[in-house]
């Protein structure tokens, strides 16, 4: 049985763990909290969280692990089976992960764990998650999923970086995001309805007041 280390309180946990149940992998779950340092390196080389134990070892990067998970059920596909349409759902993966995922996560500190703000720092980071808003707007179809009629890889995991980064551009510059792109709030809304992701997102929520209730 597969093995998910991480935290329910992380979107790239989320990501990973609602994927596995979609494709219906029974696995299981153990809490354990990222760490740059001997032995959690030998698991996840860069201190990261999510990663899987399979058989074959350890595996972490949330592409990666949705890589794999996707080829160990090729009967249930959730990539394009066109060549090119499926070069360009990674291409949107990389910009949704690069853009509005990576950008945005650099004010997690500040938004949910009170660390000051460093203004310089976002003001950088806006024209950044403009130009990658700008780049979903145009790869992103949304009818209704972002590559059309099938749900792929790509909206999994773009739904939990958007559930996030939202809350975080709303927190610092009072900016709705959703609204720099046409289609993007309703798809939303058509994933947050999903049963898996309902089961993942209650679960998580749980997680996230229970931490809150902690601090």
């Amino acid at each position: 049985m597969i093995k998910l280390y991480g935290l329910e309180i992380s979107n790239y946990h989320a990501v990973v763990k609602a994927f596995m149940l979609e494709k219906g992998f029974e696995f299981e779950e153990i809490e354990i909290a990222p760490s740059y340092s001997e032995p959690y390196l030998e698991l996840s080389p860069m201190g990261k969280m999510p990663f899987i134990e399979v058989d074959e070892g350890y595996l972490s990067e949330t592409s990666a692990i949705l890589g794999f998970l996707e080829n160990c059920v090729p009967d249930q596909p959730m990539t394009p089976a066109d060549p090119f349409v499926s070069a360009k759902m990674s291409e949107l993966f990389k910009v949704v992960e690069l853009y509005v995922g990576n950008e945005s996560a650099r004010l997690v500190g500040p938004v949910f764990f009170g660390a000051e703000l460093n203004q310089a720092v976002a003001e950088q980071i806006k024209p950044l998650m403009v130009k990658g808003l700008a780049a979903v707007d145009r790869l992103a179809s949304f009818s209704p999923y972002m590559m059309g009629a099938n749900v792929t890889m790509v909206d999994f995991y773009a739904y939990y970086i958007f559930t996030t980064a939202r809350l975080i551009a709303k927190k610092v510059w009072d900016w709705d995001i959703l609204s720099e792109v046409d289609g993007l709030r309703d798809w939303l809304q058509i994933m947050s309805q999903r049963p898996m992701i309902k089961l993942v997102d209650d679960q998580r929520n749980i997680a996230i007041g229970k931490m809150l209730d902690n601090a």
